[in-house]
């Protein structure tokens, strides 16, 4: 009974915590590698979220998105017409040169057909100004490499002629077409090119005329 007394006075053991038997250089560690992984993500998620944000934001879109029509090939007042009927604004036109469509053709539009604007949004359309045009540089009495470096850098496409010419030879005396005269691109140029002074003839082949001259006769009668 006394026993039994004293058992129930003497306080109780608590039972030790799970995990508590780690090494606390173990704890400190897991610790140390968790803040280390917080570190890394949150930068990684701020940027994200500036970048897709504030960098790059989506398309604009207010109340119910209004679909871009499709415009390429259209003319400007065919344009005009669709965009109106797609309850769209007006166009912002870019004139740019096109090897292959028609003047004043749309060749690009911005934004894309399908996408979605807000009513009365403008459309950034760009129309063709037909092939590129330059004028034929004047390349007279460059080198010959030289005008051909110059005429294929315009867009030009360069042959060569040689001509018997009084200018040093590899200088060049003409082009075809001739310079200042607008050009469709492409367009090929020839450069007629000096091959020198005509070579002048030996004297010793062609004997003196006085030295041909026949002898006076004997019985001139003058004499």
């Amino acid at each position: 009974m006394l026993g039994d007394s004293v058992r129930r006075r003497q306080p109780k053991r608590r039972a030790p915590r799970a995990g508590s038997d780690r090494p606390r250089g173990e704890r400190n560690w897991r610790r140390l590698l968790g803040g280390l992984v917080i570190a890394l993500i949150v930068p990684f998620l701020i940027g994200y979220l500036i970048a897709v944000y504030v960098l790059f934001p989506p398309t604009e879109v207010s109340g119910a998105g209004l679909p871009v029509p499709d415009l390429h090939g259209r003319t400007t007042s065919q344009a005009q017409r669709d965009i109106v009927a797609a309850g769209l604004g007006d166009m912002q036109i870019t004139e740019l040169p096109h090897p292959d469509a028609d003047e004043g053709t749309i060749i690009a539009q911005s934004p894309l057909p399908g996408q979605q604007l807000r009513r009365g949004a403008d459309i950034r359309i760009a129309v063709s100004s037909g092939p590129a045009r330059v004028m034929m540089p004047d390349v007279l009495g460059f080198s010959a490499e030289r005008a051909e470096s110059m005429l294929v850098r315009a867009g030009f496409t360069v042959s060569r002629s040689e001509q018997e010419s009084p200018a040093p030879a590899g200088r060049v005396i003409r082009t075809e077409p001739e310079p200042g005269q607008p050009q469709v691109l492409p367009a090929t140029v020839t450069l007629i090119v000096s091959s020198g002074p005509p070579a002048v003839p030996d004297a010793g082949v062609f004997p003196d005329s006085a030295a041909s001259d026949p002898p006076e006769s004997s019985d001139d009668p003058r004499r």
